[in-house]
């Protein structure tokens, strides 16, 4: 049962008077536990202006119907706590003297990082954000936790969002990655649309994109893709690495990549299924998981070799529903990465390397051979030419191979060549 509560009475807090000489009025209520609850109310009066006696202000600026209107909201939620049983503690009357609940209900109190989710499953559920957009998304939320673990939708403002830019370069040059130029333009491109959702909403939030008052970091196309000679010297490693080690698997997974154009997240999921072995050559159909878009794309002579180095050189190990590159580790990203980083420093290629700089070296390499545009787009899974001309490079010596009618794909017989 709910501790009945005596009607609570108000006094004026005369030890802590104000520079103006007002003075706080309290609401006190009956002991608790030994305790006697008193909180303010946040209403203040002149001590000449206080009826002691009647326990009101003697004022005709209003202020004694804001204390009433108060005192009667007071009683109104402590009557509605005993009639639901709820058991009436010192925490209890403090939440509902200082409103506690009721402004955490407030929509501008609300977590921006609720919105953020909800943002997020929205356009996953109606098809308008793919598994690697999603990721992204969640990248930028664990970045804001790390900047600030809850950000709340009226924190929004352009000093919040120019200290977050701030922490990130901070970040990255800690972690010798730079200004991070490209990781600060996603992660404002996402902060943006969230805000633009919330506004949908109706939700009261401040906009420094819409304003002006803040700009996105402008976007720098990654250029890092790997010169032929690099890719030889990566192609050396293979039979220097251990044929179970994770090294030689990422290493493996990396140059089938630079042979083919595949992202790492098709890769780790492809089967030996997804080969037609009966074309010539062999074709790699798949339904790669960004944008669900469907892909056919040759097996040139390096993309053949490594799958003889695949299943771990044996080949009469292999069935339709295994995995070509099988990988077992979590954080596989992370991982990958910082292996493909060491093997980039073994074969001396001094290039801060990712797993997507494999398809920067493939659409290069597939534009140095005379493959067309519109082939590579549909080979790389793009749905515009444009996204596929970004990753188009070119050097001197792609100009001097190309120029010879080299085989780049051919790397054992580059080698050869070299080594004569």
């Amino acid at each position: 049962m709910a501790i009945k509560i005596q009607e609570p009475t108000l006094f004026l807090r005369v030890d802590k008077k104000k520079k103006d000489g007002r003075m706080p009025i309290y609401i006190r209520f009956q002991r608790i536990d030994g305790k006697e609850p008193k909180f303010p109310l946040g209403i203040s009066c002149l001590p000449e202006k206080w009826d002691k006696a009647g326990k009101h202000i003697l004022d005709n600026d209003g202020s004694d119907i804001l204390l009433q209107e108060e005192l009667n909201r007071i009683k109104k939620a402590i009557r509605s706590a005993e009639i639901d049983e709820i058991e009436i503690t010192v925490d209890i009357l403090r939440e509902i003297v200082s409103r506690k609940e009721e402004k955490a209900n407030k929509p501008e109190n609300q977590s921006f990082y609720y919105y953020f989710e909800e943002y997020i499953s929205k356009k996953k559920n109606i098809g308008e954000m793919g598994e690697s957009t999603v990721k992204t998304y969640h990248t930028t939320i664990r970045a804001l936790k790390e900047f600030r673990s809850e950000i709340r939708i009226k924190d929004i403002s352009t000093k919040l969002l120019d200290d977050f830019d701030k922490f990130l370069i901070k970040r990255g040059q800690e972690n010798n990655h730079g200004d991070v130029k490209g990781s600060r333009h996603n992660r404002s491109k996402h902060i943006k649309a969230i805000i633009r959702h919330i506004e949908n909403l109706k939700i009261p939030i401040k906009n420094p994109y819409r304003t002006l008052d803040l700009s996105i970091p402008k976007y720098i196309v990654n250029k890092t893709f790997i010169e032929i000679d690099e890719l030889c010297r990566m192609h050396e490693l293979i039979n220097k690495l251990e044929v179970t080690s994770i090294e030689r698997r990422v290493l493996l997974m990396y140059l089938f990549s630079c042979a083919c154009g595949i992202r790492i997240s098709d890769i780790l999921v492809l089967k030996w299924g997804n080969l037609d072995v009966d074309l010539d050559p062999w074709i790699l159909s798949f339904d790669a998981k960004k944008k669900k878009k469907h892909v056919d794309v040759p097996m040139f002579p390096l993309a053949l070799e490594i799958l003889q180095y695949a299943p771990e050189g044996n080949l009469d190990n292999v069935y339709k529903e295994k995995p070509i590159f099988p990988w077992f580790c979590q954080k596989q990203e992370n991982i990958i990465n910082e292996t493909l980083r060491e093997l980039a420093k073994i074969a001396k290629i001094e290039k801060h390397l990712t797993f997507h700089s494999s398809r920067r070296t493939f659409a290069t390499i597939a534009i140095a051979q005379g493959v067309s545009i519109e082939t590579l787009k549909n080979y790389m899974g793009h749905s515009s030419i444009r996204t596929t001309e970004r990753y188009t490079k070119w050097s001197p010596k792609l100009a001097e191979h190309s120029a010879n009618k080299i085989n780049l794909f051919d790397l054992k017989t580059l080698l050869k060549k070299k080594k004569r």
